[in-house]
């Protein structure tokens, strides 16, 4: 059958070391980069609200997506173990 169909199988594609840890960082709060004072100080500025509509306002969606990332198993896929936050291989 994977001969048949080869775009079916898996693809496991090595992550670059410099990803992970913004991976890690996605999964436990849903945004890749902080919200740190000064960037609230320049959402203010601008004429934003200060706390970005992320995960860092609604705190369940967080949840949502580590569901989502299980049911894709895009965990397994590169070597994370969603309950510790930490991959299962190091580079």
């Amino acid at each position: 059958m994977k001969e048949l169909y080869p775009w079916r199988r898996p693809v496991k594609i090595p992550l670059p070391s410099s990803v992970k840890p913004q991976l890690i960082r996605h999964f436990s709060i849903g945004l890749l980069y902080p919200v740190t004072d000064e960037l609230m100080e320049v959402r203010k500025k601008a004429g934003l609200d200060p706390i970005p509509p992320t995960a860092h306002r609604y705190h369940e969606v967080v949840e949502d997506i580590r569901k989502i990332v299980k049911a894709m198993e895009i965990d397994k896929n590169m070597g994370l173990d969603l309950e510790k936050m930490e991959y299962r291989f190091n580079d």
